[in-house]
Parts: C-alpha cells; sequence; structure tokens
C-alpha cells in the first residue's frame, strides 16, 4: 500500500484584517487513502473525552467551543492516544518518536496589510496574500531533507479546510509543481476538506487554537506547548 505524507491545515484569527493570524499544519504518515480515516481512532478518544467531561452533545473538536483548561487535557490526552492509533505510523520520516509533528507560522495581519499596501495586483486581497505566504511557510518542512525523510514516502497530500483556501492553494500548488519535480513530491495533492468529516483537521483546530491563544492570551500554556515540543 502507498504510504502518504499528510499536512492537515487549519488556521486561527483573520488574515484580512486585525492583531493575529496563526496556521499550524499537523503531519503524519499513513497507508490511508481516504484522509477522512486518518487519526479517527484518536478523533474518537478525544470526543469521548469532551463528551464525558465537558458536553455529551458535542460532534466536532473545536478550540473556540472549549475551555483552556480542557484543551490543554486534550492535548495531554493526544500524545498519549497516537501511539495506539492503527490509521497512522510510527515513522521514521523525521528524527523523532512522535508519529505526528507540527508546523507553526504566525503574524500580525495589521502589519503585514500596511506593507503590502498599493504593492500587490489587485488579483489578490491582502488577506488571500497571506494565506499563501504562510502556507508556503507551513509546507517549506517537507524540502528540508534533514527535517523530512521522503525516501519511503509514495505522495504528499495537503488538506486543507473551507473554500476560502482553494485560490491560495491553486497558486501555491502551481508554484509547488515548479519546483518539486522529483517523486514523491510529484505526486503532491492539494485537497478541500469537510473539518466535520476529517479528524486531522480537528487536531490541527486545537492545535492552531491553542498556539495562538497562549500567544496572546496567556493561557493553553500545556497545550501550546505539545505544539512548540513537537514542531518538525
Amino acid at each position: 500500500m502507498a504510504r502518504i505524507l499528510y499536512l492537515f491545515v487549519d488556521e486561527s484569527g483573520n488574515p484580512d484584517d486585525g492583531n493575529v493570524f496563526s496556521l499550524v499544519g499537523c503531519w503524519c504518515v499513513s497507508e490511508r487513502d481516504t484522509e477522512n480515516d486518518v487519526l479517527s481512532s484518536t478523533r474518537a478518544k478525544l470526543m469521548n473525552h469532551v463528551r464525558e467531561n465537558h458536553n455529551p452533545d458535542v460532534s466536532e473538536l473545536k478550540g473556540s467551543k472549549l475551555p483552556p483548561s480542557l484543551i490543554d487535557t486534550l492535548m495531554a490526552v493526544l500524545q498519549q492516544t497516537i501511539y495506539s492509533d492503527s490509521t497512522i505510523e510510527a515513522t521514521a520520516v523525521w528524527d523523532h518518536e512522535s508519529p505526528i509533528r507540527y508546523s507553526v507560522y504566525s503574524t500580525t495581519p495589521a502589519i503585514v496589510s500596511e506593507f503590502l499596501s498599493g504593492r500587490i495586483s489587485a488579483a489578490l486581497s491582502t488577506g488571500q496574500m497571506l494565506r499563501v505566504m504562510s502556507l508556503i511557510s507551513i509546507i517549506d518542512p517537507v524540502f528540508r531533507r534533514g527535517l523530512i525523510d521522503l525516501t519511503d514516502i509514495d505522495a504528499f497530500r495537503v488538506v486543507l479546510d473551507d473554500t476560502v483556501w482553494s485560490g491560495p492553494a491553486d497558486i501555491v500548488e502551481e508554484c509547488f509543481r515548479a519546483y518539486s519535480q522529483d517523486a514523491p513530491l510529484d505526486a503532491t495533492e492539494f485537497v478541500i476538506g469537510n473539518s466535520r468529516a476529517v479528524p486531522g483537521l480537528q487536531i490541527a483546530d486545537l492545535a492552531v487554537y491553542s498556539w495562538t491563544r497562549n500567544r496572546h492570551q496567556g493561557d493553553c500554556e500545556h497545550a501550546s506547548q505539545v505544539v512548540r515540543d513537537y514542531r518538525v
């Protein structure tokens, strides 16, 4: 079966304006060829924890809907659970025992907007330009052979949440293909997923929400430390 390097990407904040915009990518390797299956076991255990300790009716892991203390607990549970999740592999792709890793991009949109004002064409808004820049940054580790070893990888799939990413993803994919013509990166795919159905996007949501909240409000300390400790 093909071994796919997955990157699940979610955002926090508003790239068009404001004081914060962050993007987090959650990396893992799986032989499952449908992103809806990847990390499903981990998601199920996290959902059970939320239902037992917070809200029995919850249907999706959303950081903005959960108290910071619970997010801290969930990220701790996550790090224990992923080792027994049969939908992902404990891999030698990176120099770390953890089967999932993270990459992070953060900026202040208001400053970027001021810089880009009058310097870009009308084809892309400042927010869309920032999405392109952040997505390139999040993907960058795949080009660093000292960080990610692609020897035993057959394909690379980037999964994004929401159609607002369609335009930026098309631009990055075009540039990506022009730059990366060797296997397995020639089998790269950018897809838009439904966060309600894609466990990896829900885990990326917890990661990016906790990262952003810790930077700007100081809580979610443990959860953000998990992201920091397991950055690729």
